[in-house]
């Protein structure tokens, strides 16, 4: 019997392109997922909310898998609270689209709270047990960011505890995020089913370093830092750059072949303000610490060229200030380049510090930069941690987390048809 799955990613769809606005490792988690349960026989339906003006209402993901664009509000990105305004219409609208198609499913999947809040909605509607996967939490990312971000904080923080507590199961991506899941939420243990991200090794794969660097037009004999995910407080992007000031400082003969190419950003420069004036801010604390010439902003890559950049990299920094899993760290490791990152989230379970990356605590730019530096000045230690990074990525796979994932609806539905009879 062939099981067909709404997966919902409201805001995220799984065909934007990366490292832009709202837009990064979850937009490839249900993506990969997505074309993961297809290929196992699974038929899946991504609903998406329409972002781009000319991408066509349904689109091909792969075997059995489609996104399918549902419009809410005016095309176009929008900030989160201003698509939270919009929910009840893109609740409305999908489903009007799923009776006029004359589709039924076996099972919801929502990603992220705003979609937690439209499987809240229809799930009851359609009789269908939800799953739910939050990838980030309100409360957890309180707790480190200086503000309240687009004031979303309250009505987020309300709709997670409701998904927590009503979702027949959630699926976390670390330990770590089970225990925030149970000490904040008072989740139950017993519904959360921890399943980490995966990696695609045909596309994350080591290259020779000298061959990636030729292909992309850089010094061979630069020491290269990469930095990849959307430029936001949250990923650490600034302590990054103190880092490398403080790096300079300390050691003032790495200023002339060091490098920190910066992938993200906006997608182009009339993308939106928020993201543009946060560019502009980084750009001052480069000037501030005379790094015009070591810092170079890249902008948004495909996942083809970002490969690329991984193999070129001698370490690259994950420097967030909170991480549910960190497919970032996970794609440079199955690349073979050793990860600095921090000590929070699914970065501390992802990273073995000392074999295949090194872990160093958040908002922490001394110890930031004393660990990159020991990576970029030890060659014996980079190339240790660079064998220990691709040995632990192999563990990693979509194919393996689509099989999981797959088990868990089978869990659930034969829980719910139990409970029905």
């Amino acid at each position: 019997m062939t099981r067909r799955i709404a997966m919902l990613s409201v805001h995220a769809c799984p065909l934007a392109k990366l490292g832009g606005r709202d837009s990064g490792g979850m937009n490839v988690y249900v993506r990969e997922v997505a074309r993961a349960l297809g290929k196992r026989g699974i038929e899946v339906d991504v609903f998406t909310r329409w972002r781009e003006r000319y991408d066509p209402r349904i689109q091909q993901l792969g075997e059995n898998a489609r996104v399918i664009h549902i419009e809410s509000g005016p095309i176009g990105y929008w900030p989160k609270m201003d698509v939270y305004d919009h929910l009840d219409e893109f609740t409305t609208k999908l489903d009007e689209y799923v009776a006029a198609e004359g589709r039924s499913y076996d099972l919801m999947h929502a990603h992220y709270w705003l979609s937690a809040s439209v499987a809240r909605s229809l799930a009851p509607r359609w009789r269908v047990p939800r799953i739910q996967m939050f990838h980030t939490l309100g409360l957890v990312k309180r707790e480190v960011m200086d503000e309240d971000v687009d004031g979303e904080s309250d009505v987020r923080v309300t709709i997670e505890r409701q998904a927590v507590h009503e979702s027949a199961a959630i699926v976390a991506a670390s330990e770590i995020e089970v225990d925030e899941l149970r000490d904040l939420y008072g989740g139950d243990p017993a519904k959360i089913h921890v399943i980490p991200c995966g990696v695609d090794p045909t596309l994350f794969r080591p290259m020779r370093q000298a061959d990636a660097r030729e292909r992309l037009g850089r010094d061979q004999c630069e020491r290269i830092v990469l930095f990849v995910g959307r430029i936001e407080q949250i990923k650490g992007i600034d302590v990054l750059l103190r880092a490398l000031g403080r790096l300079f400082i300390r050691h003032p003969d790495l200023r002339s072949d060091v490098c920190l190419l910066v992938v993200g950003g906006a997608l182009d420069p009339g993308d939106d303000a928020p993201e543009t004036e946060k560019i502009l801010e980084l750009r001052r604390l480069v000037h501030e610490h005379r790094m015009e010439a070591n810092v170079n902003f890249v902008g948004s890559l495909d996942q083809q060229k970002l490969a690329l950049y991984y193999a070129a990299a001698d370490v690259c920094a994950v420097p967030s200030l909170t991480e549910s899993f960190g497919l970032v760290a996970l794609e440079a490791m199955a690349c073979g380049t050793p990860v600095v990152g921090t000590r929070v989230g699914g970065l501390q379970t992802l990273i073995a510090e000392g074999e295949s990356g090194l872990l160093v605590p958040p908002g922490d730019d001394e110890a930031l930069a004393e660990a990159i530096a020991q990576v970029l000045t030890d060659h014996r230690l980079r190339t240790h941690l660079a064998h220990g990074a691709r040995d632990r990525a192999e563990h990693f796979t979509w194919e393996s987390v689509g099989e999981k994932i797959a088990e868990l609806y089978e869990s659930v539905l034969a829980t719910s048809s139990a409970l029905e009879v």
